[in-house]
């Protein structure tokens, strides 16, 4: 049979050891709150701030061009197809020459009625 001395320091070991959910242990929180960081755990970090999201304008839906299309200088002449194009004796039309236009062009090369 155990000693009254001998079931009481079962008893508390068993409070301390098997004691699953326990708070802060006391010591640490005299230690920290009396100004010595040595047992202490370091501050955590603040969070993050997310930057804000750039500010880029919406683009347009058309991808763009390398080179831009080029009407006819005004004055100059004009086709309404290629036949015309080609009975004037001007085929093929180069992008910025005159009487070329996008309509005349159709793969968008700067060549056209070819």
């Amino acid at each position: 049979m155990l000693g009254i001395g001998s079931a009481c320091l079962l008893t508390t070991a068993a409070l301390v050891i098997g004691s699953p959910v326990a708070a802060a242990d006391p010591l640490t929180d005299l230690l920290c709150s009396s100004g010595s960081a040595q047992f202490c755990a370091p501050p955590a970090a603040p969070p993050q701030a997310t930057p804000p999201p750039p500010n880029n304008p919406p683009q347009p839906n058309n991808p763009p061009h390398s080179n831009p299309p080029q009407q006819a200088p005004p004055g100059g002449p004009s086709y309404k197809n290629c036949t015309e194009v080609r009975n004037a004796g001007k085929a093929p039309l180069l992008r910025g020459q005159p009487g070329y236009a996008p309509h005349l062009d159709r793969d968008n090369d700067g060549i056209a009625c070819e």
